[in-house]
């Protein structure tokens, strides 16, 4: 019975299979190591882990739970179902983490099952060219010479193949090796480990990261961020120190339309000894960054009622004195009147803007009057009393919204990429290329007889270049040494090793059937053995190859 073998495209035989484990144990772990490994799945896997970042651009990720649900909550069925899947957070919810666990455990079971094989393939290659891997190899110049070309032949190949190759004399046959680029076999497997860098920096980055809004009135300090969890959920997060808005500023078009707007922040840390530790004015895409914290200038929002008023307030005819002043805020002159804005008017009767003022008497008397910005005598000329006010205009008080990200673990996501990038640019540009050459005598107890010249080569990718590659060094051989063994001989010289192996197979079974196991089969068993271990034997004639011939 024949043992049907497997040739790569260096000839390399491959593994047998391996015996199928009978204990329960041995059984599923073979089953899940192979779900693990299976190529297909992982592929339909990277299918649905892009349809799920387009769901998650479909999604506004940015929307919190509430206004999800009021915008899915028509139906039952439609919110229970897009609360069951976290919509609201595609990118962090449970089934999109699932999978990208699943591709870093396949594609890292993947790694395990084949690059073991590989990494001794690359280290410990096969130099010695053989008849069994001359067989599975495509690329392959075959001729006999006279023994005078011997030397003709070893110049030109050594000139070829480039003084970094191997050369090895052995039981009068000499050899020649040479590898280029070996390391690009490595290609897929640095692909494979960029990529589980990033995915297992994206878990700890969806695990770890920092991303809220705080609200900071100007001239006050805050510590407290509002942060999405998993499933959008609001917590609060402690930063540690504070973030003060030192001031707010807000340009705007003619109709009132915001065009810029900046923030002075500083940052008072308790475990500094020096405060503030650091100051700078953000604007959009301008951030402050700070032990790892980065502070975006977001939105603003005003804050109701908190206005600041600036009045000039005197003796009638006398020197009046500024008052920076908040809505309700009570001035109170020498002799006790006091003056307490009441409120700011934007546009008041086509006057412009002004400030509603009441003033209250040492007996507790009170009326109120309207200054204008853009006519300060307005009070001396109209109202004629005995205190003088000037209104020079009023400052709305905003709360800056700034946006808080920490993302710790984003510098593995980018050594990932990196990684991934170079292991491309190996696979995808740098060819494997393994050579051989082989002087052998025909007869090697004849003296000075004919030498047989076997020149071969194989590629792993980039087949179209290797073959033109070869198309080269074989028009040299050939003008040298004339047209070697075509593709129909070689297909001829293996068709018929076939035949012979299935002829001998029948015939020792019919001979089999006919002799007493005790004698017959025991001297043909010793035979065929004692053939291989003097290398009598071909070695067409104990296996039985699949690797294609030809062109």
């Amino acid at each position: 019975m024949t043992t049907r073998e497997e040739l790569d495209p260096e000839g390399l035989a491959a593994d047998a299979a391996l015996q199928r484990p009978t204990s329960v144990a041995g059984r599923l772990h073979a089953v899940v190591w192979s779900f693990l490994c299976s190529l297909p799945r992982a592929m339909w896997l990277l299918l649905v882990l892009g349809v799920a970042c387009f769901v998650g651009m479909f999604f506004d990720q940015t929307l919190t739970y509430e206004e999800h649900a009021a915008q899915w909550a028509s139906q039952a069925w439609k919110l229970r179902l897009f609360t069951f899947l976290e919509m609201n957070d595609v990118f962090g919810s449970w089934w999109f983490v699932m999978i990208i666990g699943y591709l870093l455990i396949s594609i890292t079971a993947c790694s395990i099952e084949r690059f073991p094989k590989i990494w001794i393939d690359a280290l410990y290659p096969r130099k010695h060219l053989s008849d069994e891997q001359v067989r599975g190899i495509k690329q392959v110049y075959r001729a006999r010479i006279l023994p005078e070309q011997v030397e003709k032949a070893r110049s030109i190949v050594q000139a070829v193949f480039g003084r970094r190759a191997f050369h090895e004399r052995r039981d009068g046959t000499t050899f020649f090796f040479l590898e280029r680029h070996r390391f690009a076999r490595f290609g897929v497997y640095i692909i494979h480990a960029g990529l589980v860098t990033i995915f297992a920096g994206g878990i700890l980055v969806n695990f770890t990261k920092i991303d809220g809004m705080m609200m900071i009135a100007e001239g006050r300090p805050a510590r407290l961020v509002r942060v999405w969890g998993p499933g959008r959920l609001p917590f609060t997060h402690d930063l540690g120190f504070d973030v003060r808005c030192e001031d707010f500023r807000l340009k705007t078009f003619i109709d009132g339309a915001p065009m810029e707007f900046e923030s002075d922040l500083s940052v008072w840390d308790p475990d500094s000894p020096v405060n503030p530790v650091l100051r700078k004015t953000i604007q959009v895409n301008d951030p402050l960054e700070y032990k790892g914290y980065t502070f975006y200038q977001a939105s603003y929002n005003p804050i109701p009622g908190d206005q600041r008023v600036k009045l000039d307030v005197g003796p009638r005819g006398g020197k009046r004195m500024t008052y920076d002043l908040s809505i309700g805020e009570k001035v109170t002159m020498a002799d006790g009147t006091a003056f307490v804005p009441l409120e700011t008017i934007p546009e008041m009767a086509g006057l412009g803007a002004a400030v509603r003022v009441q003033q209250v008497n040492p007996d507790g008397h009170a009326t109120s009057f309207v200054v204008f910005r853009s006519y300060p005598d307005f009070d001396r000329d109209v109202r004629r009393g005995a205190y003088d006010v000037q209104f020079h205009g009023f400052d709305q008080q905003y709360a800056t919204g700034i946006q808080v990200g920490r993302v710790p673990f984003i510098p593995v996501v980018f050594v990932g990429f990196l990684v991934m990038f170079v292991g491309m640019f190996t696979a995808f540009f740098l060819s494997h290329r393994r050579y051989w050459a082989r002087l052998q005598p025909v007869d090697p107890a004849a003296v000075d007889g004919p030498v047989e010249l076997v020149v071969a080569g194989a590629a792993r990718r980039h087949q179209y270049a290797f073959d033109e590659e070869f198309a080269k060094i074989r028009e040299l051989l050939e003008l040298a040494f004339g047209q070697g063994e075509s593709v129909a001989d070689r297909a001829r010289a293996l068709r018929a090793a076939r035949q012979r192996r299935g002829g001998a197979s029948v015939d020792a079974g019919l001979e089999e059937q006919r002799s007493p196991p005790e004698s017959t089969g025991g001297a043909t068993t010793g035979k065929t053995t004692d053939q291989h271990q003097r290398g009598d034997a071909p070695p067409d004639a104990t296996t039985t190859t699949s690797g294609k011939v030809g062109a």
